[in-house]
């Protein structure tokens, strides 16, 4: 046993006392004490070097640590669903997996703390954080990956931003001048300050401010030769422009007055004012504005009403309006002077409107419509005696009559004349005659005898027919009654 060295030599016949076994025992436990026993180190009474370190108790260990001194390598083997399973080897130089893409360094919770690399790490992407894993260099920016999985040189990056510094202007303009351009590669830019704005450059920064030449909104300052459009004067006013005079004696045309003294001089102007005015009649009259009120009021047929003060002059319900509905009374219409043409009848209004003359107003105050004038005559022409014409005998006559004294009208077959009866009244083509008649024909042998003679004399002076006269006389009435309604 390495680092174990015997106590004595036991021969047949030997006495073997405790001593000799108490030497022996404490040899081993010196050859496996865990710091002064045997190392295996290979060295003499130390014992060979272990080769193998494995599951314990095993004959054929799963997990295990050969030392391969055939090759070189220290192999690491795990358990893999029952089989040892190699999983990595040391070599002179390296750590390699025993196959290819198969062993992690650390998991997503347990990882290792910092890593320290002298030369080159080689990695098929690299994942930073949440972010996407990158996968390559670009070395060249003009044609790079559509996809945040590439990273750029530093190279890359100022070749590219020199190339486009080198192509590209700074494009500009004022508010006048034009366009204007900066070539970054070859040009500076000079910011320079116009009317009443000052530069200052430092520290890459460029800063633009108003000069003692600018008005500011809390600095005092004296502003010359410039108009103000619709100015905002808080708090007070003051200076030699602004004067306080109750009776406006500088009587300037370049200088403010205070509200003080403009109603100070309106006030004293006003108590020794009067208004003067004057109406149709009544001659010239007076108002003190300072002590007295006028009173606007109105006459015959005009109402007044003052608000929001206002006077409103306005005709009233004494006065007619033209087109308001109103009644005249006690007034006279001059017929000749005026026109009616365009008013309709249905406008007339009744109370001076007769529709029906068989029962008339018994004073000359109401006019007759045109159709209850013509109702009127048709009627009355209507009821004149005729005689009882029952029927007509072609060719010849009309018969008819009473039973007693019936007369005949006669009509010769040659129509050249009218006979009735055998008083032979006899009416030519011609027309009666007073040769015909003989004499005057007396009222009582017209009709039933009921009209006098004076009554037909009434008819001398007619120039048109009678009908055409009616109905002058219908328009004449419809004119009077129009302008009475109006």
């Amino acid at each position: 046993m390495a680092g174990y060295t015997r106590q004595s030599s036991l021969n047949n016949g030997d006495t073997i006392t405790a001593t000799l076994f108490n030497n022996e025992y404490n040899q081993l436990l010196a050859a496996f004490n865990n710091t002064t026993g045997h190392k295996h180190d290979g060295t003499a009474a130390e014992g060979p070097v272990i080769g193998l370190i494995g599951d314990a108790g095993l004959t054929t260990p799963l997990n295990k640590i050969v030392i391969d001194s055939t090759n070189d390598l220290i192999e690491f083997s795990i358990d893999v669903s029952g089989t040892s399973t190699e999983q990595f080897k040391l070599q002179d130089g390296a750590i390699v997996p025993t196959t290819d893409n198969d062993i992690d360094l650390g998991t997503s919770s347990l990882e290792f703390k910092d890593a320290f690399f002298d030369g080159t790490v080689t990695l098929d992407g690299l994942v930073i954080g949440s972010a996407t894993s990158i996968t390559d260099v670009d070395t060249d920016l003009n044609a790079v990956s559509g996809s945040d999985d590439t990273l750029a040189s530093a190279k890359a990056i100022k070749t590219y931003v020199d190339a486009q510094v080198t192509v590209q202007d700074l494009d500009f303009s004022g508010d006048s001048g034009g366009s204007q351009t900066i070539d970054l590669d070859s040009q500076s830019l000079t910011l320079t300050g116009g009317t009443g704005i000052d530069t200052t450059g430092s520290a890459q920064t460029m800063t633009f401010a108003i000069d003692n030449t600018v008005a500011t909104l809390t600095d005092t300052q004296t502003l010359s030769a410039k108009t103000l459009t619709s100015p905002v004067l808080d708090t007070s006013i003051s200076g030699s422009a602004f004067l306080d005079e109750d009776d406006m004696a500088s009587n300037s045309a370049t200088k403010l007055a205070s509200q003080q003294s403009i109603k100070a001089y309106v006030d004293a102007t006003v108590t020794n004012e009067n208004l003067d005015f004057q109406a149709d009649s009544g001659g010239p009259l007076e108002i003190d504005l300072d002590s007295e009120t006028l009173t606007l009021t109105g006459g015959t047929g005009i109402d007044t009403v003052g608000a929001n003060n206002g006077v409103t002059f306005s005709i009233n319900n004494t006065v007619a309006t033209l087109t308001g509905s109103q009644t005249l009374t006690g007034k006279t219409i001059d017929v000749d002077n005026n026109t009616v043409s365009n008013i309709e009848v249905d406008n007339l209004k009744s109370g001076v409107l007769d529709t029906a003359l068989a029962s008339v107003s018994s004073n000359d105050d109401t006019l007759a419509s045109a159709k209850a004038i013509k109702a009127y005559v048709d009627t009355q022409v209507a009821t004149v005696p005729v005689g009882d014409i029952t029927s007509v005998v072609a060719g010849d006559a009309l018969t008819g009559g009473a039973t007693s004294g019936a007369a005949t009208l006669n009509v010769a077959t040659d129509n050249s004349s009218i006979e009735i009866n055998s008083d032979a009244l006899r009416v030519k083509a011609s027309g009666i005659t007073s040769a015909m008649l003989a004499g005057s024909i007396d009222s009582t042998k017209i009709a039933n005898g009921n009209v006098s003679n004076t009554e037909f004399q009434y008819l001398d002076g007619v120039t048109s027919a009678i009908q055409t006269q009616l109905n002058t006389k219908a328009t004449a009435g419809f004119a009077v009654a129009m302008a009475i309604a109006l």
